[in-house]
């Protein structure tokens, strides 16, 4: 990580200016803009639930009752702040440091700004001389973000789309990385302070480094987050099955892949979350595409958290798992299975049940044979299905089907 200064001007409105002149005392603001999938929404209940402490320090973290509440039990959040159509960034900017004049410096955190940073830097001249910026900017490995983002629209957003035609719908190329480097750019322009960050090095201990560079490392609430895991990736099995649902069920049921992947995360908050595999052939594209953006990132990176480049990309494979780590992750597949179906039940029926319905299990059955999931899952589904309607003969004969295909496999 690396903290850099940068300068620019631009025109602005009266409505930014008159904000301005009712500023009476410059205040060190600190803009947490993500990106996303950089462990933000850690970050976000950390500083959510040392809000009180942070506040006795001389720091505002402004914040309403219910999202402090709901980040503080470990609940997905968007920040402390959020998009009003009707100003623009820099005059909500100006009004929050008016109304938090009695601090000596404030923290906002949110996704949202990542898109809206350079709108912010060009308007520099209208809150300069009232408000101290600092942002601080996280950035991942391309292909981990990859993964992220694609696990992200078939966890919030019902896609069903195979990995390879994802990348080919974005031209292998990462906007996160693209926007990213485009921030430094201007950044470094208009000597705009600031903190870049690797999360792929910090994934551990990216909330603690938040507060200290805020000055206020003493404050981390760290009992209160030992072990917390929040918004996690799907396991592979998860993924797989929550896919072929949204391709089943999503046109009639928008909801049904936020229903599922929320009972996931929250009932098993610490499975062991994998990584999508992008082929060689793809991986060398997402490399050749945004080669130009990693390369500007890395120049304001430390050279022991340099982001991987096309000229630095190994041929390293993924170590094996031990026969222990394939025990526990089938033992956690099982659970998820059979929370899927459960979860399923309650969304289809709207009421929670201890034996899921004929509609349901007719569901998985479908799920099971639709071709979209793999041999062992379809055998997983199958005795879920089984397991709810014992007397199906029919059900009988395609489970041990299924086994023997298996088997044979």
């Amino acid at each position: 990580m690396r903290s850099r200064n940068a300068n620019h001007q631009t025109v602005t409105n009266a409505k930014v200016n008159d904000l301005a002149q009712r500023e009476v005392q410059k205040i060190k603001l600190f803009l947490h803009i993500g990106h996303g999938k950089t462990g933000t929404s850690a970050i976000q209940s950390s500083l959510a639930i040392a809000s009180d402490e942070l506040s006795k320090k001389g720091i505002s973290y402004p914040i309403q009752q219910s999202l402090r509440d709901q980040a503080a039990q470990m609940e997905i959040t968007s920040g402390n702040w959020k998009p009003n159509q009707e100003s623009s960034l820099t005059e909500q900017l100006l009004e929050i440091s008016k109304t938090n004049q009695r601090y000596s410096s404030i923290v906002l955190s949110s996704e949202s700004l990542f898109w809206l940073v350079p709108e912010l830097i060009h308007n520099k001249s209208a809150w300069e001389n009232h408000i101290d910026i600092h942002i601080i900017l996280a950035v991942r490995e391309i292909e981990e973000m990859l993964s992220s983002e694609y696990q992200q629209r078939i966890k919030r957003h019902g896609d069903a789309m195979p990995l390879k035609q994802f990348l080919r719908a974005r031209n292998f190329i990462s906007s996160h990385h693209e926007k990213a480097a485009e921030i430094i750019g201007i950044m470094s322009q208009s000597k705009i302070s600031n903190t870049i960050i690797n999360y792929s090095k910090h994934r551990r201990d990216i909330s603690q480094l938040i507060f200290k560079f805020v000055g206020a490392e003493d404050c981390y609430p760290a009992d209160q987050m030992a072990g917390a895991v929040i918004n996690r990736s799907l396991s592979g099995k998860e993924l797989e099955i929550l896919t072929s649902i949204n391709a089943l069920y999503y046109n009639k049921f928008p909801w049904i892949s936020t229903r599922i992947s929320d009972a996931l995360i929250k009932n098993q908050p610490t499975i062991e979350a994998q990584q999508c595999t992008i082929d060689k052939q793809q991986l060398e594209k997402v490399y050749e595409k945004n080669d130009a953006y990693l390369q500007i990132i890395n120049e304001y990176l430390d050279p022991t958290e340099q982001l991987t480049t096309r000229s630095t990309l190994s041929d390293e494979s993924i170590p094996e798992k031990s026969p222990e780590q394939l025990n526990r992750i089938h033992e956690e597949e099982l659970i998820s299975v059979h929370l899927i179906g459960n979860t399923l039940l309650e969304a289809l029926t709207q009421e929670p049940q201890r034996k899921l319905s004929n509609n349901t299990v007719d569901a998985i059955i479908e799920l099971s044979q639709s071709g979209s999931v793999s041999k062992s899952t379809e055998v997983e589904l199958l005795k879920l299905a089984q397991k709810n309607r014992p007397q199906g003969k029919q059900l009988r004969k395609i489970l041990e089907r299924a086994k023997k295909q298996l088997s044979n496999s």
